[in-house]
Parts: C-alpha cells; sequence; structure tokens
C-alpha cells in the first residue's frame, strides 16, 4: 500500500486531503499541529493523525502573544517532522516547510507541494499595493517558497489562474497539478424556508486582498443590505446602516447566514480558490467573483455559468454593475443552478482526482 505523509501546519484543506486520500486506499499519515479530537471531527481517523501539539504547544501560546513569532512555530514543527517523520512513498507538504520535505524526498519520496495562491513573487506583486499593510509577505516566506518549488516533483494548485502565474516564472507545465477544492454538501445547501434578510454577502477576512474596499463603495453606490461573517484582517468595517458585520462562526453555522442572504461577492485581488465560493454555489448563491478568485474555474463546472459572474475590472464600478447582474440573476433562480455537476465540487471528487493522480505519477 502506497505510504502519503501530509505535512500542514493547521487543519486548511489538507486534513480534507488526508481523509480523502485515506478513503482512496493509501496508507496516510496527517502531519499538523491539530489535536486529534479536532481532525476526527472533520473526518479524518485517528489512526491517520500523527499530532505534534505536543511539541509546540508553548510557542502556540507564545504566538498568541507575539503573532511575529510564527516563523519560529513553523521552524519548530518543520524540525521535529523531518526528525521522526516516517519514510514515506509520496510526501504532500505546503510551501511554509522546507527541510522535512527535502528530507522525504532524499529518502525517496516523490515530493508534491501544496501553493494556496499564486507564484509568491506574483502575489508579492499584488500584495506589494496594499495601503493598509506594508510587507504583507515576510522575506523568508519569499525564500522558503523560491527554494522548494525547484525541489517538489509536482506542484498542486487549485485553480487556471495560479497556474498561470507559474508558467510565467518558467516552472515547467508537467509539473503542474490543477485540481480544484471541494464543498461538504452536508454543510451546505439551500434552506427552502429561510427569510432574506440580506442582499449581499461576503465570508472571510475583512482586508484589501479581498477587495473589501471595493465592496463598501459598490454597495455605497447600489444601496443594497451587506453583511460580512469572518474575521477583520486590515480594513476598518463600515459602521452604516447597509453594513453588518459578524465575527467568525463555526463552519457548520455558515450555512445559516448563507441562506440569510440572496447573492455572494469576492472579488479578490489575489487567491488561489476560495472555498467559500463553492459553498455559497452549494447553497444556491449566484456568485460574484474575479479572476483571482477562482471563481472562472467554478463558472465552467455548474451547469448554469450566467449565475456566476466575473467583475470586469477591480473598480468600485465594476462590483457593483455585477451586483446589479447577479440580482437579475437572482430573480430567475429556479431550482440549484450548478445542477448535476455539482458532485463535481464535492471533496470526494476532489479526492478522486488526486487518488488518480497519485496512481499515476507512481
Amino acid at each position: 500500500m502506497t505510504k502519503i505523509n501530509v505535512l500542514s501546519q493547521g487543519r486548511f484543506h489538507m486534513l480534507d486531503l488526508a481523509r480523502e486520500l485515506d478513503k482512496n486506499g493509501f496508507d496516510v499519515k496527517f502531519y499538523s499541529f491539530v489535536p486529534t479530537s479536532r481532525c476526527v471531527k472533520f473526518g479524518l481517523r485517528k489512526e491517520c493523525v500523527v499530532p505534534l501539539i505536543w511539541v509546540v504547544a508553548p510557542f502556540i501560546f507564545i504566538k498568541r502573544l507575539f503573532p511575529s513569532l510564527y516563523y519560529w512555530l513553523i521552524k519548530v514543527q518543520d524540525y521535529f517532522m523531518k526528525l521522526f517523520m516516517r519514510k514515506c512513498d509520496v510526501c504532500i507538504s505546503l510551501t511554509g516547510f522546507l527541510e522535512s520535505p527535502l528530507s522525504a524526498k532524499k529518502k525517496g519520496a516523490t515530493l508534491i507541494i501544496e501553493r494556496g495562491s499564486k507564484h509568491i513573487l506574483e502575489q508579492e506583486k499584488i500584495l506589494k499595493q496594499n495601503p493598509y499593510q506594508k510587507n504583507a509577505i515576510p522575506r523568508r516566506n519569499i525564500e522558503w517558497n523560491l527554494k522548494v518549488y525547484p525541489q517538489a516533483d509536482y506542484i498542486a494548485i487549485a485553480t487556471q489562474h495560479v497556474k498561470e502565474s507559474f508558467l510565467l516564472h518558467g516552472y515547467p507545465e508537467e509539473k503542474l497539478f490543477v485540481n480544484p477544492y471541494g464543498v461538504d454538501l452536508s454543510m451546505f445547501k439551500p434552506l427552502p424556508d429561510a427569510k432574506k434578510e440580506y442582499d449581499v454577502i461576503m465570508v472571510g477576512g475583512w482586508g484589501y486582498r479581498k477587495g473589501c474596499d471595493l465592496i463598501v463603495e459598490a454597495i455605497r453606490k447600489t444601496g443594497y443590505k451587506f453583511l460580512h461573517v469572518g474575521g477583520i484582517v486590515d480594513m476598518p468595517f463600515p459602521e452604516e446602516p447597509l453594513f453588518t458585520h459578524v465575527g467568525a462562526v463555526d463552519q457548520k453555522k455558515l450555512i445559516e447566514y448563507y441562506n440569510k442572504v440572496k447573492i455572494f461577492v469576492l472579488p479578490s485581488r489575489e487567491e488561489g480558490l476560495a472555498m467559500v465560493q463553492a459553498q455559497a454555489i452549494a447553497c444556491n448563491l449566484p456568485l460574484i467573483g474575479s479572476h483571482d478568485s477562482g471563481a472562472v474555474d467554478l463558472k465552467r463546472m455548474v451547469e448554469k455559468p450566467e449565475y456566476v459572474t466575473i467583475i470586469k475590472e477591480y473598480t468600485a464600478e465594476a462590483v457593483a454593475e455585477a451586483m446589479r447582474t447577479a440580482m437579475q440573476g437572482y430573480a430567475t433562480l429556479d431550482g440549484p443552478y450548478a445542477g448535476n455537476a455539482i458532485d463535481n465540487l464535492t471533496w470526494e471528487a476532489y479526492g478522486r482526482r488526486y487518488a488518480e493522480f497519485i496512481n499515476k505519477i507512481i
């Protein structure tokens, strides 16, 4: 049986990946500082979990007091995984690690690097324009990425625009594996009796990267009632009657908020594939996204793509125009617009695609 080690700091999509690869018959070990009980809560068998919380717990506590020390938390985890990680056939690692994935490769493993966003240099170009946060990407993160990219046998990414960013920097196309993330359909679905209390919703961190400055101006232009669910990152949230903010909530409660709203918006300037978009589609909300949010890929995956609107440019007027278009779409909704294609957006489908890829390369 093929042995696969999955290396991650937190849960992210990596826990979902480990769970689905286990279901597909691989011998999986998930290395992270996520407690075993939480991994099991999200469906990963405890036999697959190698919790490193005992190693990094002091650093997690210190990081909460001094967030800038997150670097050392990752370095400690990286070091201990290098020392104690089992020998494997395939090592799948986030780009935050360096020593442990390279050690696995030296011992004969095929190395797959998971990159959630654009090529680090393209990401840096975009985030350098952020007026709210300077030096959004620490230099050491850039150096880690640039060291690990050439060493990877493959880089797994979620969308076409991320692939384009790697091709732009000369990375071999045959080493790029595009596989869109999934959504848990048991958690996200339309609630027929839900009352629509708002017009527009955005879920996720409130900040420049997500295009929230454009959302604010677009809401002022359209007069729509807006709901945000998530943390505040680097922009103040408007204290105006049209705007409502709810802090981060447990994922299982998100369905309640999606079903209170008519349409979903996410004009991200830089992202791989924002999974909240698939959640919105599963709840049958017409979607407004950008070329750089992954919405273009999702538009290709649904049966009625006219309910996914891509903003034409990063301006408030373009976002407002897209909102009006999506509202017109909402008025014509007749059943789930994803149709039978919704099965392509599940974690099960994501896992099957990944399993086929691994079987092919080894």
